[in-house]
């Protein structure tokens, strides 16, 4: 199932991908008698993916329920993850972009705060603070349910879906000081999430989904999900030792690359078979 979230009619709804266009939840709601949602984190959080996917099976509701693709803009799939988990240097490319050495055995990791989020279609701020932001295309780990010391061999058992996200650094901060980091990722604007969150069995082999950063339509970086060198799966186990990692909580699991972004930009992530981010950079 793919299930992103959209404006509609001054508001937000969740919409669920059906054949040429979407089911906004809304209007299922209204066709059913249901209680779902209304935010897509709602619906992780209460489970309740298996009753909309079996009320979604009768051909009436669809009928009823389907709105064109045309109709909805995207919006973030949510606007407040309870945990944005960031995970960097885990593509040698990328610990050559900041001319570090990759680290041996963890890659490294931060959290960040639910302010930096936007979506599809939004601007990215570059802050007066930085004079070089870089964005990177990275695949997010949806969360599905609460969970902590996680075994990898169980990891997709507490897996949602797979998102897209396009995470932006103030890399100038962190070449004076590495410890900068959350600092550097942390200004509004700084992680784009989305359009989509698109469950595991849309995915037949997450090793061979391939993720890119695409700047002014260049593409900056690409590489498949099988060069990390932590897989997806490994930091669902790592960061839930110790830790509850909460539903809905969004891992992005490290970039191939990334590129500097300027004034103007239109910056891009590519997740194939999960989605594409497009988002455009201003000076503020």
């Amino acid at each position: 199932m793919r299930l992103c979230t959209v404006r509609y009619e001054g508001g937000e709804d969740v919409g669920i991908a059906a054949g040429a266009g979407v089911v906004l939840l809304g209007s299922l709601n209204k066709v059913t008698g249901g209680d779902f949602g209304p935010t897509l984190l709602d619906v992780i959080v209460d489970g309740r993916l298996d009753a909309i996917a079996a009320a979604l099976r009768d051909p009436a509701v669809l009928d009823t329920a389907v709105a064109p693709a045309s109709v909805p803009s995207f919006a973030p799939i949510y606007r407040n993850p309870p945990k944005l988990w960031g995970v960097g240097l885990n593509f040698t490319r990328h610990a050559d972009d900041l001319e570090v050495r990759q680290p041996a055995g963890t890659p490294g990791s931060y959290l960040r705060p639910a302010s930096c989020v936007i979506g599809d279609g939004d601007t990215i701020l570059l802050p007066r603070q930085s004079d070089r932001v870089t964005a990177e295309a990275e695949l997010g780990v949806v969360i599905g349910r609460d969970c902590k010391d996680v075994s990898p061999e169980d990891a997709p058992s507490v897996v949602f879906g797979f998102t897209t996200v396009l995470d932006m650094t103030a890399e100038d901060a962190i070449r004076v000081n590495p410890r900068y980091i959350p600092w550097a990722k942390g200004f509004d604007t700084f992680c784009s999430l989305g359009p989509w969150v698109v469950t595991p069995d849309e995915i037949p082999d997450l090793s061979a989904v391939r993720i890119s950063t695409v700047v002014g339509g260049r593409t900056i970086a690409s590489h498949q999900v099988s060069a990390m060198m932590r897989d997806p799966y490994w930091q669902v186990a790592h960061f839930s030792g110790g830790m509850t990692l909460e539903a809905g909580s969004v891992i992005a699991t490290g970039t191939p690359g990334a590129g500097v972004i300027r004034d103007g930009d239109v910056v891009e992530a590519v997740v194939e078979g999960v989605g594409h981010l497009r988002n455009t950079a201003r000076a503020v």
